[in-house]
C-alpha cells in the first residue's frame, strides 16, 4: 500500500461541481441532471426496446426510483411509454423529439466541463491522467 493516501475525496468534489453545473444548465428546461442522464441513456438506446428494468439495471436504481424519474419525464413530454408487444407486462420507454433539446444542452455542458477540467494540462498529461483514471475505475469496479 502506498505511503501517500489515495485522494479519493476529489472524485466526490468533482462530481458535486459537475452535477451543480448540469442542474443549473437544465433548470430552464425543468430537468435535473439525474433526469437528463436517463434521457441520454434512452437516446443512446433509441433503436432498442428499452424497459424500466433496463434503466434500473444500468443506473443501479430501485424500481420505485426509476418509476418516479420516468413519471416526471413523461409529465414534461420528454418520453413516451407504451406496452411491449412481446411482453404485455413491460413498458417500452422512448425519448420524444422534445428530448433532443436536452441532449444539445447536455453536450454543451459536457464540452464546457471537459475544457475547464483540461485547463493547464498538456496533451501528454491528459493521456497519462486518462490511463490512471482507467486503472482506478478497473480497481473499484472489479474489472
Amino acid at each position: 500500500m502506498p505511503a501517500v493516501p489515495f485522494p479519493g475525496e476529489y472524485f466526490k468534489m468533482i462530481q458535486i461541481h459537475a452535477v451543480a453545473r448540469a442542474d443549473a444548465a437544465l433548470r430552464p428546461l425543468g430537468l435535473t441532471a439525474a433526469q437528463s442522464d436517463v434521457l441520454r441513456f434512452l437516446s443512446m438506446h433509441a433503436a432498442e426496446e428499452t424497459t424500466v428494468q433496463d434503466i434500473g439495471a444500468f443506473f443501479h436504481l430501485k424500481h420505485p426510483t426509476v418509476i418516479g424519474i420516468l413519471h416526471r419525464l413523461e409529465e414534461k413530454g420528454f418520453i413516451s411509454a407504451a406496452q411491449s408487444p412481446r411482453d404485455r407486462r413491460c413498458r417500452i420507454i422512448r425519448p420524444t423529439a422534445k428530448a433532443d433539446e436536452v441532449m444539445r444542452v447536455m453536450e454543451q455542458v459536457h464540452e464546457e466541463l471537459d475544457a475547464r477540467s483540461a485547463l493547464g494540462f498538456t496533451d501528454a498529461e491528459l493521456l497519462q491522467l486518462r490511463g490512471m483514471l482507467e486503472r482506478v475505475y478497473k480497481n473499484v469496479s472489479g474489472g
